[in-house]
């Protein structure tokens, strides 16, 4: 069986819509997803960073899983770390981040993701493999 695409988490237009809001380019943004998925997938894996993840830190960042996606409630140190290996800029980084939140958001109710864990902290969606 083939991999998902790296951005099958992400709808389309909600990039289109955060890379406007943010004045990020829209190739930009999606360059930076698609890239940030793809640096986890190759180290250290998707479910092997979840699983970093929910042993690394107090509260465990799972909000909710899908066969398909893996949405995270982390620390805004997680972030500064994809940016700076992304080559991100600030309104970049910015944008990526909210582009997970809004992710989150909109999909929570669908897969029962707790968002008012995001308090404090910031969204990450993974498309598993």
């Amino acid at each position: 069986m083939a991999d998902r695409d790296e951005l099958d988490a992400f709808d389309a237009d909600l990039v289109a819509a955060v890379a406007e809001e943010h004045d990020v380019d829209r190739d930009r943004l999606t360059t930076l997803a698609r890239t940030h998925q793809s640096n986890v997938r190759d180290l250290p894996g998707v479910d092997d960073i979840v699983y970093e993840w929910r042993n690394q830190f107090h509260l465990d960042p799972l909000l909710a899983r899908t066969t398909a996606t893996y949405y995270l409630a982390l620390p805004a140190h997680v972030w500064d770390e994809f940016a700076e290996s992304l080559g991100a800029t600030d309104a970049e980084r910015a944008a990526l981040v909210a582009l997970h939140d809004r992710q989150t958001r909109q999909d929570a109710e669908e897969v029962g993701a707790d968002v008012g864990r995001l308090d404090g902290d910031e969204a990450v969606v993974l498309t598993r493999p």
